[in-house]
């Protein structure tokens, strides 16, 4: 491919000057004469430029161009004047430039009287929006980062428009590694699910047919977001890439309700709009997601002072902590995690005071408090049902007043914008029982219905609450959370995780030192055929009472075993740098199978021996 010259947004070849002096007139004496009346070739206007035509995206490999790396890329260049330049920053994307290079590169072109950047974050690099590039990365942060300073995360290439969400999802096949989390980043930043046709995905815990949809089962071949689907390659290609947990994503997109104009307003003053990518990066829970969203919007808006404190409720291994973590990461807070099964006083908790033996250690939470005087943080305690009471009443004033004592020195610190999350399993009877007893709190469909029911729940959670843990602390609670048992599918989901989590640990290369570094596993490629058959005969093994642990240990027990098995029966010596082995995973009679796939070079070996 002839390699483009890039120029800034809206500009065009400069078009071919008039043989006719500009400052000369109509009339002018000097005008060639044409008395034929035949528009002569001095007088015809120049024709403007033609837009060349979009290339053939159906003919597309799904493979980038690769772009050198640029010769400096410290901001500035080496003389410190350079302007910014699109190119630059793919080609030092592309080689794998540290993150924070990159952001000190786009941060230094983006001061408001040279802001370069947005103007240009979408030009076109060998024909390719620069968004492409960042999406072929798989690293979410760039992706993030591309977005930040104006990258279109609905970005297309050729015609018909190929959408970088699809891209996203096809990439895996490129870099043979898994792709999920990009496509995750890619439709919590706002890209279009509608460029993919509900047929690929809803309901999303059915199996894809080999070559994808039909035209029967596809709507609308004629709309231009989806003319993709008439390559047949395309579309065998988007099946063969398109994985469950992906599925998944797309058909929650497609539910999801938007943030409206005055959320995104309030988020984005507040540095928070990646909150409401929360819910793509969590298996079920929407309820969760939505009440805690509410919660944490609510607040900004009023420039809350006193402390938010929150309940997080439900059973084990449901995804109190993942929340936690997913909040604190969107949002670049620190999180602290404090285990209340591992202390029974409150001198434990938080410390001895001065001058008491060991005031001047501290505990972790104290320093960590201290640490973040005045500063955004989230503080996460726990199984806090398991704190004793002399623990909840040293909580009053930081959940009341926002103040804090220092143990070591007696300072008074300032934690008034401390998220505190108390997770408990203490109130797991009543979100079961009343699940149980009305199943509409599942229907995302009905939502003032859910609405309702999700409203009865979490006061019914505030009494429970009251009778356990008494008055003054329940009146220091911002908020309930519920977090609801999973349904079958989402079963097949967690399922999934664990699954790519394997995936992923076995294609690491092969190491034979022996200590920490060895891995004798690996090399592999592991397919799941057909996966969400495969999901779902696995997630029989699940147990609410271990939530979505016990999907862990039915993949580590049934699949990664079987792997075992099958690796060791290959008589071949384990070795370093050799090729990639191939190994499938399936169901078949109801029971799961893995087989290795045998490479040329084992279909080879007979004909040779012979």
């Amino acid at each position: 491919m002839a390699e483009a010259k890039d120029s800034p947004r809206g500009s065009s070849s400069t078009p071919l000057l008039s043989p006719v002096s500009s400052s000369i007139s109509p009339h002018s004496e000097h005008e060639p004469v044409n008395d034929s009346g035949i528009e002569s070739e001095w007088e015809r206007e120049p024709e403007p430029p033609k837009t060349p035509e979009p290339p053939d995206s159906s003919k597309w490999n799904f493979w980038l161009p690769r772009i050198p790396p640029p010769p400096s890329f410290q901001p500035g260049g080496l003389d410190g004047s350079a302007g910014f330049s699109i190119r630059d920053l793919v080609g030092a994307v592309q080689h794998d430039t540290p993150y924070e290079q990159i952001l000190a590169y786009l941060s230094h072109h983006s001061h408001p009287s040279a802001n370069s950047v947005k103007a240009h974050i979408n030009d076109p690099v060998e024909g390719f929006s620069a968004m492409f590039y960042a999406a072929a990365t798989n690293n979410e942060w760039i992706i993030r980062l591309f977005f930040k300073y104006g990258g279109n995360v609905n970005a297309v290439y050729g015609s018909p428009p190929l959408p970088l969400l699809l891209f996203a999802i096809a990439n895996s096949k490129t870099i043979e590694y898994d792709t999920t989390t990009s496509v995750a980043t890619l439709l919590s930043l706002g890209a279009d699910a509608s460029v993919i046709p509900k047929a690929f995905y809803s309901p999303f815990c059915q199996d894809l047919p080999e070559r994808g949809p039909s035209d029967e089962d596809l709507d609308n071949l004629d709309d231009l977001k989806i003319q993709w689907c008439k390559s047949l390659d395309t579309r065998a290609m988007v099946a063969e890439t398109l994985n469950l947990t992906q599925r998944y994503h797309l058909e929650k997109s497609s539910k999801l309700e938007k943030p409206t104009e005055r959320q995104r307003q309030v988020a984005v003053r507040n540095y928070s709009e990646d909150l409401f990518g929360i819910p793509y990066f969590l298996i079920g829970q929407s309820a969760a997601t939505q009440l805690l969203m509410k919660e944490l919007l609510h607040g900004m808006l009023r420039h809350r002072r006193d402390p938010l404190v929150l309940v997080f409720a439900g059973p084990s291994g449901h995804g109190k902590t993942e929340l936690a973590r997913r909040l604190g990461a969107l949002l670049s807070l620190e999180l602290h995690v404090s285990d209340c099964t591992i202390v029974s006083r409150e001198n434990e908790f938080f410390g001895s005071r001065k001058p008491y033996v060991g005031a001047a250690e501290g505990s972790p939470l104290n320093n960590f408090l201290a640490r973040k005087d005045g500063q955004k943080c989230i503080s996460f305690l726990d199984e806090f049902e398991k704190a004793s009471p002399d623990i909840w009443n040293s909580l009053l004033i930081p959940f009341d007043k926002g103040e804090y004592q220092d143990r070591r020195d007696l300072r008074t610190i300032n934690c008034s914008r401390t998220i505190w999350i108390l997770a408990t399993n203490a109130l797991d009877e009543q979100i079961e029982e009343y699940c149980k007893k009305n199943e509409e709190i599942f229907n995302e469909e009905d939502a003032t219905t859910r609405e309702t029911h999700l409203e009865t729940l979490t006061e019914n959670m505030k009494e429970e609450f009251k009778s356990r843990f008494k008055p003054p602390l329940t009146g220091r609670i911002s908020s309930f959370i519920p977090f609801l048992p999973f349904s079958l599918s989402e079963t097949c989901v967690g399922t999934h995780k664990y699954l790519l989590e394997l995936a992923s640990e076995v294609h690491r290369p092969v190491n034979t030192s022996f200590g920490d570094r060895e891995q004798l596993l690996g090399n592999i490629r592991l397919k799941i055929r057909l996966d969400a058959s495969v999901c779902k005969t696995l997630a029989k093994g699940y147990d609410p009472q271990l939530g979505i642990r016990s999907l862990r240990k039915v993949v580590r027990d049934t699949v990664a075993t079987k792997l075992d098995y099958e690796y060791m029966l290959t008589h071949d010596l384990i070795k370093e740098g050799v090729e990639m082995e191939n190994y499938v995973v399936f169901v078949t009679n109801g029971k799961i199978k893995i087989l290795r796939v045998p490479s040329k070079k084992d279909a080879a070996a007979p004909a040779a021996s012979n």
